[in-house]
């Protein structure tokens, strides 16, 4: 079988949930004897816009094209740009794949799913975040105020501000129109496509409250290589040792930890943040911003950037993670990495964190930016080692990458019978 993965991102050159997923499906299919092409949008910098390059990475040919967005005049060209449809239309008739499987089409385009069916060729999608709902992609605003539910009005004003040389200002029926635009074309892409499948119930749940008609809707969870982290763990000391490991962005409210630590005695406390920061929609300062929220009182240590093998061992010398999120996760596999870890996780009672977790008996659910509560929590970890040990040791259902694999290799076999035949690539 030849096939097609499309992302956004991609291992080595950002690390994430949705590239660590794309690089475990990748390796695996090539180790079961399968053909596989990643193509990708290049980080930035790598490439011009629209120009191309080809390497390989864990088995695979990684076909990258650059967009730096220098040409951007309207909102609708942020989700639907033809000069990227073009490029990719190329390499579909080149690479000629007997199926697709969509990953992420941020900085790319979402008319590749109309190539797609133009050529007829099987196509599978994964909704790993919610841009195909929300322009921003996370449901939180640039104050950090959730969206739990989807109004235009606010959106349009969001995005004005994100935007503003593509709006009036946020508050004119022209700016709600284009979002509406928006609306109507994205729900139309995951209505056509052959088959979605999406990492947990609450995605699910959340897109249909957006308005996605579509019934068949596949759940697939993701998967991680259990045995990575079958590793002696080291003794509980003195101070508890509190974790923070992913993107360091406001939306994963790592500031919310770090003034939480700080509510406890420092001797019975440190905590150190395992992750990349990069600026978040345009917002650069807030590793400076977590810096001046150290008073000086705790050991508090940012550590920076890490690769996905670093996990396990990091997680071998912590006595608590905590996964502090302001906004809707789709899965959470820090979460997952944690419970097979052998480690008490305490997070947001918020969308799929809170699916993950079963309060008081598998971890720890606190009200999401809630200093005090996260700061509760955490004393009751530091002060009840047999609570800790509970947690950590209660059966948790976790799916491993293979299962995950074969998972995903049904629904290409779906997709394929829809077809009934390869695509025409006419």
């Amino acid at each position: 079988m030849r096939a097609l993965q499309v992302s956004a991102f991609s291992l080595p050159d950002t690390v994430g949930g949705t590239q660590v997923m794309l690089a475990a499906i990748s390796r695996n299919l090539v180790s079961r004897g399968h053909e596989v092409t990643v193509f990708r949008f290049a980080a930035e910098g790598l490439l011009r816009t629209y120009e191309t390059s080809r390497g390989h990475y864990l088995g695979a040919e990684v076909v990258s094209v650059g967009n730096d967005f220098s040409d951007l005049d309207s909102f609708r060209k942020l989700y639907r740009n033809d000069r990227i449809d073009a490029v990719f239309e190329a390499e579909l008739l080149r690479l000629r794949p007997d199926v697709v499987h969509v990953h992420h089409l941020t900085c790319l385009s979402t008319g590749i799913l109309d190539v797609l069916r133009r050529h007829g060729v099987p196509v599978v999608l994964s909704l790993w975040d919610f841009w195909l709902g929300c322009p921003r992609g996370q449901r939180i605003q640039d104050n950090l105020e959730l969206c739990r539910k989807i109004d235009r009005k606010t959106c349009a004003s969001c995005c004005a501000r994100l935007w503003p040389q593509l709006f009036d200002g946020g508050d004119t029926d022209d700016d709600v129109a284009i979002l509406q635009e928006y609306d109507a074309w994205m729900r139309r892409q995951l209505d056509e496509v052959d088959i979605l499948a999406v990492p947990s119930a609450s995605t699910r749940d959340e897109y249909r409250a957006w308005g996605l008609l579509r019934d068949e809707i596949d759940i697939v969870p993701c998967g991680l290589e259990r045995e990575r982290f079958d590793r002696p763990r080291s003794a509980r000391g003195s101070r508890l040792r509190v974790a923070y490991i992913g993107s360091v962005i406001p939306s994963k409210g790592a500031h919310v930890l770090v003034e939480a630590v700080q509510r406890l005695d420092p001797n019975s406390v440190q905590l150190d943040v395992f992750g990349e920061a990069f600026p978040w929609h345009g917002d650069a300062g807030y590793v400076d911003r977590l810096r001046a929220l150290d008073c000086g009182s705790h050991q508090i240590t940012l550590h920076g950037r890490y690769e996905p093998q670093d996990v396990p061992g990091i997680l071998a010398k912590v006595d608590v993670l905590v996964v502090p999120g302001l906004w809707f996760e789709t899965f959470c596999l820090t979460i997952r990495e944690g419970f097979l870890a052998g480690v008490p996780v305490v997070t947001s009672r918020l969308g799929a964190t809170a699916e993950a977790v079963e309060h008081e008996v598998t971890g720890l659910l606190v009200e999401p930016d809630d200093v005090e509560d996260l700061a509760k929590a955490l004393g009751r970890l530091r002060d009840d080692p047999a609570l800790a040990d509970r947690l950590a040791s209660a059966p948790k259902p976790i799916d491993d990458t293979k299962t995950m694999v074969a998972r995903f290799a049904d629904l290409y076999d779906r997709a394929l019978a829809v077809h009934a035949r390869p695509g025409t690539f006419a």
